[in-house]
């Protein structure tokens, strides 16, 4: 078990320079046997920063999830974590020791993919114990006397010197103007690993030799997992004979016996249909829990999100939305997108535009109707938009904060229903304000007699009300309710 400290990471990755001829211009040539070609054209495609100034503490024990549409940067930092992603910057600390340069098996991580990776042609228990066959476990080499033997670690001085080159090709590479932040980047890298190279050079430090493990520990711990995980019938099956919610199970336990500081499980339910990632979604809570140790989840579905984690990283190109707990996400979100991105159905977004009218914030909508709302039942909005002028902001509601009317009431907001949909238990709504305009959702709980093209009265529960800047997007209101 373990707590995590993620400091100003970033995962660059450089652009490569490419040589393209002008396929004309060749053909040109030819046919004038011309001995000396013109030289190619050189086009440089730019950097891509995948993850960008990444910071946040992780306590031991957590469950935290990485959440976000595709190409956020939450599989990459994920793989910071692991060790299978160089970090081009910043510092990423496991119970207080920098691994920026530790090998993925020296990080006592654990990793579950979405591909499960099971050997076909091995048993589910072949599968868990295989990596606990290869493992070797260190052992301080101690004299006759036995105090430790220290000696200078020549395989780590080998792999500095060789992390060390590959950042001075990357600065080669990188070129002034448009480069010069990652440059800066790869000089303070290349800075630290020459410290560290010389501090292995000068200092010895303790010497290891490594033992497997024996037969009897491997089994117990293959029986371990298998009881915890309900799989104890299916250790002599191969992967084809199993299904899906199995095979996950089978590479859970082939993480949970190596005994990980940290789990790391990236999409592991994506491969699964409906039914069966809801159950396997309850299996890997219940097994956070009897663990006890960390985990870090990557999904790009909202419901895992805010069904498992303890605490939710939203990320948007590479940069960190918000970092929150469910609930806090799903009502008091900091931006325009994590107000869109969390919660099924999708909060509905109004163009408005706001005035302070006394103890009233009136609101006005894109089919011209104002309403007024009490100010001492709106959450906390910033004073410069209650300065009596009007403002454009947008407005969020979700749809189980809309209310249909049977009569047209004080505060209601004219409607059309387009379409009707019944979900047995629900039934969702989608109305428009105008012609033209966006289609809205609302949810009620009851059915519904109403059909498309019915006019629909509805209203707007006030202390749901979500107000972003128009520009930014940034939420312009506070967690608190009540306004001067």
């Amino acid at each position: 078990m373990a707590g995590l400290s993620l400091k100003h990471i970033y995962k660059v990755y450089p652009g490569r320079t490419t040589a393209k001829k002008h396929p004309v211009k060749t053909i040109i040539n030819k046919i004038k046997k011309k001995e000396e070609q013109k030289p190619a054209v050189e086009k440089r495609s730019g950097n891509f920063v995948a993850v960008k100034d990444f910071n946040m503490e992780i306590e031991d024990g957590e469950f935290i999830v990485f959440v976000g549409p595709s190409g956020c940067g939450k599989s990459t930092t994920i793989r910071m974590i692991a060790g299978l992603e160089d970090i081009s910057s910043g510092e990423l600390l496991i119970d207080g020791v920098l691994v920026n340069d530790v090998a993925p098996k020296d990080r006592d991580i654990a990793m579950v993919f979405q591909s499960y990776a099971l050997y076909p042609h091995m048993t589910a228990q072949q599968n868990i114990e295989f990596a606990l066959k290869l493992r070797k476990l260190p052992v301080e080499k101690k004299d006759k006397e036995g105090n430790p033997i220290l000696a200078i670690d020549k395989k780590k001085i080998k792999e500095l010197k060789e992390k060390i080159k590959a950042v001075e090709y990357d600065l080669e590479d990188a070129e002034d103007g448009e480069d010069a932040e990652y440059k800066q980047i790869l000089t303070a890298r290349k800075a630290a690993l020459e410290n560290d190279l010389k501090y292995y050079s000068e200092t010895p430090v303790q010497a290891y030799s490594y033992k497997h493990m024996s037969k009897a520990d491997i089994a117990a711990k293959v029986q371990w997992a298998a009881k915890i995980l309900g799989i104890e019938e299916l250790l002599d099956n191969k992967p084809a004979e199993m299904s899906g919610g199995q095979r996950q199970r089978i590479a859970l336990g082939r993480a949970m016996v190596r005994g990980p500081k940290v789990f790391l499980l990236d999409e592991p339910l994506s491969n699964l249909d409906a039914k069966l990632r809801a159950s396997m979604r309850l299996e890997i809570v219940k097994l956070h829990k009897e663990l006890k140790t960390t985990f870090i989840y990557v999904t790009h579905d909202q419901v895992e999100a805010m069904t498992m984690g303890t605490r939710i990283v939203v990320m948007k190109l590479g940069v960190v939305q918000q970092i929150d707990t469910p609930t806090n996400l799903y009502d008091f979100p900091d931006n325009k997108f994590v107000a869109g991105f969390i919660g099924t159905p999708q909060m509905n977004f109004f163009d408005v535009s706001i005035k302070k009218y006394g103890t009233k914030l009136k609101i006005t909508f894109a089919n011209g109707q104002t309403v007024g709302y009490d100010l001492a039942k709106l959450r906390g909005i910033k004073e410069e938009y209650l300065d009596g002028e009007s403002h454009e902001v947008t407005l969020g509601v979700r749809g189980e904060h809309i209310k249909v009317e049977s009569t047209k009431v004080a505060g209601c907001i004219d409607s059309t229903l387009v379409v009707k949909e019944v979900l047995g238990n629900t039934t969702q709504l989608f109305i428009k304000l105008t012609e033209d305009g966006p289609d809205y959702i609302i949810c009620v709980s009851e059915r519904t007699g109403y059909e498309s093209g019915d006019k629909i009265y509805i209203t707007l529960k006030e202390q749901n009300i979500h107000l972003f800047d128009k520009e930014t997007e940034l939420s312009i209101m506070n967690r608190e309710y009540g306004n001067n």
